[in-house]
């Protein structure tokens, strides 16, 4: 399986919002840290899911065996009108269950072995927080955020390097 670099988590995630049935068409996107500060992205439709691109850490490695965690988040939105607290409540359970759904998704995923997530997912390393209102719009959501983690050789590539002629450990 290939590892979970930027665009294959990034693709994973645009292709669990296609297929739950919660999220209507044009509901997905990859998040800029930026558009926290100003409008929300335009053309999105609600509910929608927003992903971050993932981070990485190495410090479960030894010498003999490279462990590589990606750190992942997505969040999802809703648009409640401003003032109207118990839709700001039912849309703020709309997304928390959508979440879940996608971490139940993500849980039954991780124990196929012919998917990106086989053993690399545990539903221990997921966290949610609630947030909002947020942006110009007053958006209201939850952001899910864990870890996928697993083996990753780490092997050096002598193609790649102009002075290595020998493959490398």
């Amino acid at each position: 399986m290939p590892e979970l670099t930027h665009k294959i988590t990034v693709d994973y995630f645009e292709n669990i919002n296609l297929q739950l049935k919660d999220f209507p068409e044009k509901s997905f996107f990859r998040m800029d840290l930026e558009e926290l500060f100003g409008a929300f992205r335009t053309g999105i439709n609600f509910p929608a899911m927003s992903v971050e691109s993932p981070e990485g850490d190495g410090s479960k490695s030894i010498p003999e065996n490279s462990i590589i965690g990606r750190f992942f988040a997505f969040t999802i939105w809703q648009n409640p009108q401003r003032g109207n607290f118990e839709a700001q409540n039912d849309m703020l359970d709309e997304c928390e269950r959508i979440g879940l759904k996608i971490i139940a998704r993500m849980r039954l995923e991780s124990k196929k072995p012919n998917s990106i997530l086989y053993n690399k997912f545990k539903t221990s390393t997921v966290s949610w927080k609630q947030y909002g209102p947020v942006f110009n719009e007053q958006l209201y959501g939850y952001r899910f955020q864990g870890t996928f983690e697993g083996n990753e050789p780490l092997k050096v590539n002598p193609e790649d390097w102009e002075d290595l002629s020998i493959a490398c450990p």
